[in-house]
């Protein structure tokens, strides 16, 4: 390899949500890094709005969930999806959910965000760039790069004169999003549906609220025709920024202002006043990587698995994996995790990414089962009996359950993983839309209050943490154990009797990322606590 100029644990390639929390996430655990984008950085077209409770429960771990809430749309503003013939026109059917000032937060402390990537990007990027070595470089693009037993050495230009430089890092992630040069340059192939639909969202402007609500808020609205579900309006923060959807357009297609124009007119029913900000055309996929990494090279987000945003899973995901692969990296920088810690990113994760990806799709087709007739939007007794069918079949085929998913958010977890040890308790029937707490190895550890105000989840983070139940049960063996590997290692004694019976054991271990590793009546002794530490951090 040629000398480099510059060198660096980890470096990012992307700057998107997902390659800004991973920067997020290393430089929280104390990890230099150095972010690349080929991009200003400026967003000028929102391809992200719902921020789910998963992923705020880590913005509330990065300390900037009550920014979040800022910037979401207001606190009062329904969580109503309307299935609609237009704006103006009739009303299919609806599901209502409570606004954020009104839920109930049963399973996290957290409720999930409607929060445009407008906004949330440059959150993100402000909290990555306030922490101790963590850079940020806009203007900057990948050429290529090498690598060897030691690291990777990334070939990049910077700025408008292209000023080339080599980069050495020891390792790189790619969260360079779908058409990952970095993917493609390690040979890494995507399996799945390649095509599920060509898209178009229009961007636009339009003060005219009693116009685009005139059935009353909602932060979505589809819109069906003669042949179906043919666009979605997204209401992006609840007064004039609006996101306009064109589902069955030809593959490859584009359209001018104009058409635009045109196709807001038909979507809202009437006339309105509207300013277009841009157009941006996109292909709906259900596809995973065969592999999330090579070597020395990780991949996350986009760049690893691409999914129907029916669901709003796509981001979060990806933000699950930064977390995942950050704690990872953190630990095998800092010489307490194992040989096999990284190896265990793609198992653990891409079964994961496997699930909800088909979920994603699974939402999609469903509304390609929904009644539809020419006379839909009519005023005749044929037209009122398709609408009747309409709402029957929305119960008939759960549609809801795009909208109501807190059993795959919180419930997702990695069954069998070498890092996980497992015990012999079932595990809890799992359902999308019903999440089950548990605190069975390889789930979330479930969230519940302490008596000093504090969710449970705020324990975790930085190492692992020992939740210990049972007052009489000594540790001083597992501690020594961690001691000795140098893991950093908490006990926190717990006495609230519900808490032990939510989590079920005496004593239960969670790992940095906040899923349980192991759970038991009592602590290894000898030999079999270090055994304990030696799987859960992959040696």
């Amino acid at each position: 390899m040629n000398a480099p100029s510059e060198q660096v644990p980890v470096l990012i390639v992307g700057g998107g949500p997902v390659g800004l929390a991973l920067a997020i996430e290393l430089g929280w655990q104390g990890v230099a890094c150095r972010l690349i984008e080929q991009s200003g950085g400026t967003i000028t077209h929102p391809k992200m709005n719902q921020v789910g409770n998963r992923t705020m429960e880590f913005c509330r771990r990065w300390g900037i969930g009550e920014k979040v809430r800022e910037l979401s749309i207001p606190d009062d503003f329904p969580r109503t999806y309307r299935f609609m013939t237009s704006s103006t026109g009739y009303e299919l059917g609806r599901f209502e959910f409570p606004s954020r000032r009104d839920a109930v937060l049963e399973h996290s402390p957290e409720y999930l965000q409607r929060c445009s990537q407008l906004w949330f990007n440059p959150l993100l990027a402000r909290r990555a760039a306030s922490l101790p070595g963590v850079e940020i470089q806009y203007d900057t693009k990948l050429e290529g790069f090498d690598q060897d037993a030691d690291g990777v050495a990334a070939r990049v230009t910077e700025g408008i004169n292209g000023e080339s430089k080599t980069i050495r890092a020891q390792y790189m992630v790619a969260c360079d999003g779908a058409d990952s040069g970095v993917r493609e340059a390690l040979g890494i192939g995507l399996d799945g549906d390649h095509s599920l639909s060509f898209n178009l969202n229009i961007f636009f402007e339009c003060g005219d609220r009693d116009t685009l609500f005139a059935n009353g808020q909602s932060l979505m609205q589809m819109l069906f025709d003669g042949d179906g579900l043919w666009a979605d309006i997204v209401s992006i923060n609840g007064k004039d920024l609006w996101r306009l959807g064109l589902m069955r357009m030809p593959p490859g297609s584009h359209i001018s202002d104009g058409e635009a124009g045109d196709l807001i007119r038909r979507a809202v029913g009437r006339d309105v006043e509207f300013r277009i900000h841009s157009i941006l055309p996109w292909t709906r996929r259900r596809v995973v990587a065969d592999r999330y990494s090579k070597g020395r090279v990780f991949l996350a987000g986009d760049a690893v698995h691409q999914m129907s945003p029916t669901g709003g899973f796509g981001m979060n995901t990806g933000i699950q994996e930064a977390v995942d692969i950050g704690w990872k990296l953190a630990a095998t920088l800092a010489g307490w995790g194992g040989d096999k810690l990284l190896e265990s990113y793609d198992w653990e994760r891409r079964p994961v990414a496997r699930l909800i990806t088909d979920e994603g799709a699974r939402n999609f087709t469903q509304f390609l089962k929904l009644p539809h007739g020419p006379a839909i939007a009519e005023d005749t007794e044929e037209g009122a009996d398709i609408r009747r069918r309409f709402g029957q079949a929305m119960v008939d085929l759960r549609m809801m359950r795009e909208y109501d998913t807190d059993g795959i958010v919180l419930g997702y977890h990695y069954e069998g993983s070498p890092l996980i040890a497992t015990d012999k308790s079932p595990p809890p029937p799992f359902d999308v839309m019903h999440y089950r707490p548990t605190a069975r190895p390889g789930h979330r550890a479930p969230h519940v209050w302490l008596d000093d105000g504090r969710s449970i989840l705020d324990l975790f983070g930085k190492g692992f943490v020992c939740l210990k139940f049972d007052q009489n049960t000594g540790l001083d063996e597992l501690v020594r154990a961690a001691r000795e590997r140098g893991a950093p290692f908490q006990l926190v004694d717990l006495a609230q009797p519900a808490i032990v019976g939510l989590y079920g054991a005496g004593l239960v271990l969670v790992r940095p990322d906040g899923h349980v590793a192991w759970r038991g009546a009592e602590a290894p002794a000898g030999k079999e606590a270090g055994a304990l530490l030696d799987k859960l951090r992959g040696a």
